[in-house]
């Protein structure tokens, strides 16, 4: 049997950062890494947040650990465990040695029913539908009555699987209208005095800065963006990923798009085993003709494949210009799991607005075009405006 202890203390976590950082490549979840997810408790974690996180060993190998924190819930609510990292982007989910998160899963309900206080709320967002970690953890509980389940959202990531010999064989199998564009904006762009580049420990900081000054513009009177929401708390936390993981070849890759050296696009991605995962980016709308958010992204796919990797996730929502790039999807769901027990019905009542909110804004993505969402969004900003 697995044994599995529940950590309270972030410097607990220290000795194994370099087994943690193992299972998240193998994973291939760059937000799980222990450089994305510490980042996350020095600059965004919630007043009150708490960590619990679960490390599960067979012997002495570290073969699961979930970095869950707890926050307790408003209103006398009990306690509710959250995974760091929603605010940069989906694919959140435990950590397993693979093939064996059957097992982790029962260790991970075990330690988890067995500490004090026992939470009664998990919500699981962003999480990869395979494996189905929400229901490896339900049927995995202790106790005669399984925990309520509750899917309330389902995001389609588009992928691009990089199974050609080469970028050429890649390209030359897209569609004509395809390859056709993709030549014309590149001879565009070195017309242009277009040129790519990575950042670097030494560009770091003030590529960042682009980053940010370019994603807020891009949104400015389209009612806004939760990357926006972060304010300064999202150049730090940046920052705060790329000065550990630029230390490790191809993990952080902020991709800047320029002519004659003025960054018209900044794009982020990060990588974990042979997965790349584009967390954001944005673009100076004064150079559209050139679609530099789409030169970014087939220069990263041109040097995944140089890198001998096998995907590249453009992450959740299948925009259009996503759906070019991409041959197949990967989705991520949101679920709740609520233990049996006394507070099961008022914790169901408490996560109805969750559901809610959740519906809502999957009815508007699906129902209005890209022009009237924009006006519903600019129309949301003007009344919180009014109202403080």
């Amino acid at each position: 049997m697995l044994t599995s202890e529940v950590i309270t203390e972030l410097r607990e976590l220290d000795p194994l950062e370099s087994a943690w950082d193992e299972l998240a490549v193998a994973n291939r979840l760059p937000l799980m890494s222990p450089a994305c997810v510490m980042a996350w408790w020095r600059h965004l974690a919630p007043p009150g947040a708490e960590p619990r996180i679960v490390a599960v060993r067979d012997g002495e190998q570290l073969v699961g650990l979930a970095p869950f924190y707890g926050y307790r819930r408003r209103g006398g609510g009990g306690l509710g465990l959250r995974l760091p990292g929603i605010e940069l982007a989906g694919r959140l989910a435990p950590l397993a040695v693979p093939g064996r998160e059957r097992a982790v899963a029962q260790a991970l309900g075990r330690a988890l029913t067995g500490s004090d206080p026992r939470p009664d709320l998990v919500i699981l967002e962003g999480m990869p539908i395979t494996p189905d970690w929400a229901a490896a953890l339900r049927e995995a509980w202790p106790g005669r009555l399984r925990p309520a389940s509750r899917r309330y959202q389902v995001s389609g990531c588009p992928t691009v699987s990089l199974n050609a010999g080469s970028f050429d064989e890649w390209l030359s199998a897209k569609s004509w209208n395809f390859r056709r564009e993709m030549r014309r904006l590149r001879r565009q762009f070195v017309a242009a005095g277009g040129t790519t580049r990575s950042s670097t420990l030494e560009t770091l900081q003030s590529d960042v800065d682009v980053f940010v000054r370019l994603h807020a513009s891009r949104w400015e009177g389209r009612g806004g963006s939760h990357f926006v929401g972060l304010g300064v708390d999202l150049a730090a936390v940046l920052n705060d990923i790329g000065q550990t993981l630029l230390n490790k070849e191809g993990r952080f890759r902020l991709r800047l798009v320029e002519v004659e050296a003025e960054p018209i696009s900044a794009q982020l991605f990060l990588a974990a085993g042979d997965r790349v995962l584009y967390v954001n980016g944005g673009w100076d709308e004064r150079f559209a003709k050139l679609k530099p958010s789409m030169l970014g992204i087939l220069d990263v796919i041109e040097d995944a494949f140089e890198r001998v990797e096998e995907y590249v996730d453009l992450g959740p929502e299948e925009q259009q210009y996503k759906l070019r790039f991409a041959d197949g999807s990967d989705p991520v769901a949101w679920t709740i799991l609520i233990p049996a027990g006394a507070r099961l019905p008022l914790t169901l009542l408490h996560t109805a607005p969750i559901r809610g909110r959740a519906a809502l804004r999957h009815t508007l993505k699906t129902r209005l075009s890209e022009k009237q969402l924009s006006r519903f969004l600019r129309a949301r900003e003007r009344l919180r405006d009014l109202g403080g």
